[in-house]
């Protein structure tokens, strides 16, 4: 079996156990009255900003793959993001990013190994501002008994995994004149990688649009979250909506199922608990709010497909054969 169809497979079982404890422990009813009391308006208002939010990462993207090739507009990136959005919600394995890569490669001219180095550099700018998030809130928000506790550990285990890849990297990189430690095989290739991807993104001529661009783009899934909160009445402190998409993207990380069903809601969940939501509550909020990441870019993914004459089925053997490379680069 293939190791993204193993990965897909384990991540579904996951979630459908947790999934029937949590259907297991709630009350309908009290499901059905969070929905209704919803305010549609801070629900309209996430959904903007979710599609504002795509437009700032198409515009990191973009000062990246115009290191490789001059002239490439937004709009072209633009419809690339959203061809990966669908593609991830059409097919039963998640290959949207082997979509992504395919269009622009396609519609650019660009050499697919050039496309899926711009891939891997702009998930290194989001990853790397996603562990700034960790370390802030961690250290710097008014955080109290668990979820203290719990950011408190996740802050040292990044702390951890950073440094052992710096350390690998570092003796990987002195060469063979010197005996390297005894690291595993794929840790000392993820070291070397993490390097190489490092040193690239710092030598990119628009790093600081790139960064600005990052930036905001987690300040802007922020402020996402935020609005559904209010949508639901929640009186919660503004920490409430940086943890809980932390924890949304910790979950996104641990399963791997198509649209992201299941690890979106479970970190969610899982964040509202340390508020001491009613879990009732906290699922529909979670619910609700991937459906309305998830519709209109969906949507508008299958209209870009259209006007562009792409078709994604035809793409779908070289975006499996693409998402397995970027799994082996990331």
């Amino acid at each position: 079996m293939p190791k993204t169809k193993k990965a897909w497979l384990t991540g579904l079982v996951i979630v459908l156990i947790f999934f029937a404890f949590i259907l297991y422990k709630i009350k309908p009813s009290r499901l059905i009255e969070a929905v209704v009391g919803v305010a549609w308006g801070w629900v309209a208002i996430a959904g903007l900003v979710n599609i504002l939010n795509i437009g700032v990462e198409s515009l990191r993207w973009q000062q990246i793959v115009l290191t490789v090739k001059q002239g490439v507009s937004f709009k072209r990136i633009f419809e690339a993001f959203l061809v990966g959005f669908f593609g991830n919600i059409i097919f039963p394995l998640r290959i949207g990013d082997g979509l992504r890569v395919y269009f622009l490669s396609q519609k650019e001219a660009i050499k697919i190994p050039e496309v899926i180095w711009t891939f891997v550099l702009d998930r290194l700018a989001d990853v790397v501002f996603f562990l700034v998030l960790i370390g802030v809130t961690g250290l710097y928000f008014p955080l109290s008994g668990e979820t203290e506790r719990a950011f408190h550990l996740l802050l040292l285990v990044v702390s951890i995994i950073v440094l052992v890849l710096v350390v690998v990297a570092y003796f990987s990189a002195r060469g063979e004149k010197e005996k390297l430690p005894q690291w595993p095989k794929r840790l000392n290739n993820l070291a070397n990688r993490f390097l190489i991807a490092w040193r690239d993104l710092l030598r990119a001529k628009n790093l600081l649009l790139v960064s600005l661009a990052s930036l905001f783009s987690w300040i802007l899934r922020v402020l996402i979250i935020w609005a559904m909160f209010r949508a639901f009445h929640l009186n919660l402190p503004f920490v409430a909506s940086v943890i809980g998409l932390i924890t949304i993207n910790l979950g996104l990380a641990a399963v791997n199922t198509p649209a992201n069903v299941g690890g979106f809601e479970l970190g969610l969940v899982a964040a509202l608990k340390l508020f001491d939501v009613d879990t009732e509550v906290a699922l529909s909020c979670a619910l609700l709010l991937h459906l309305v990441e998830v519709i209109p870019v969906f949507l508008m993914g299958g209209l870009v497909a259209i006007e562009t004459g792409f078709k994604p089925q035809e793409a779908r053997k070289e975006a499996e054969e693409i998402e397995e490379t970027l799994e082996e680069a990331l």
